[in-house]
């Protein structure tokens, strides 16, 4: 499918409505730290809702999925709106890859160019969505893309399937918030020579109220490479929960 121009800002030109991956069609992981009931979700105009400011500030709680156990506070500030630019700040021993002082960065509204969400700080080339370009439920997106860790190194594929599934009412610390939940299949091959088949399922609820997610949580699997015998292996399961927003 021939998208449009691949040098527009929004970057929204790969592989746009549904096109097929070979992605498992695995189930969310439960909810954990709150819970959800379908509702209606009023969706807005494309990312208008999105709109951040300098001096946004969201903190979240990271929590151990398979014990509910937190295991560090997270806070991002933007340093600037636009696309946004999110100084983090970490307290604890976090099971992602967030570290203290890392500036996690945007093409536009939400399409990431580098963040330590998972295990490792990514850069992406071309920027990845984490939301889909219509915030309603049904809509579906997928993109690939090539992630590098370290200057100089070999750049490794991504291939994400985006669905946004419902608007839901969810719980958090923070409040209850009418949240549209979206879920991210990822296919990708690991900087570890010896994992192979490696994925990720993740779990986004967006709330335009306060202008990113309230909740987010992923976990993932792979295989031993060279081990036609090796059982799947499962990566931690990461759950980050909204404790506070601060509007600038």
């Amino acid at each position: 499918m021939t998208g449009p121009d691949p040098h527009r800002k929004d970057r929204r030109t790969f592989l746009r409505d549904g096109t097929a991956l070979a992605l498992s069609a695995a189930a969310s992981p439960a909810l954990l730290s709150g819970c959800a009931s379908t509702a209606h979700f009023p969706a807005p105009d494309g990312h208008a809702a999105t709109t951040v400011n300098a001096g946004d500030a969201w903190s979240y709680d990271e929590l151990n999925g398979y014990n509910s156990r937190r295991v560090a506070q997270l806070r991002f500030v933007a340093e600037h709106g636009g696309p946004p630019a999110l100084r983090v700040s970490v307290e604890g021993d976090p099971l992602s890859g967030l570290r203290n002082g890392q500036l996690e960065t945007y093409d536009s509204a939400w399409v990431v160019t580098r963040d330590g969400t998972y295990d490792r700080d990514n850069r992406y080339d071309p920027p990845l969505p984490l939301l889909p370009e219509r915030l309603e439920p049904g809509a579906r997106e997928s993109w690939q893309s090539m992630v590098t860790h370290d200057e100089g190194e070999r750049a490794l594929r991504w291939h994400v399937r985006i669905d946004a599934i419902a608007g839901e009412r969810i719980e958090v610390p923070a409040g209850s918030f009418d949240a549209l939940r979206v879920r991210r299949l990822i296919q990708f091959e690991h900087p570890d020579f010896f994992r192979s088949h490696s994925e990720r399922t993740e779990t986004l609820w967006y709330a335009p109220e306060v202008k990113r997610w309230v909740k987010r949580e992923w976990r993932g699997s792979y295989r031993q490479k060279l081990d036609s015998r090796s059982p799947v292996m499962r990566e931690d399961w990461i759950v980050w929960v909204l404790t506070d927003f601060t509007a600038a």
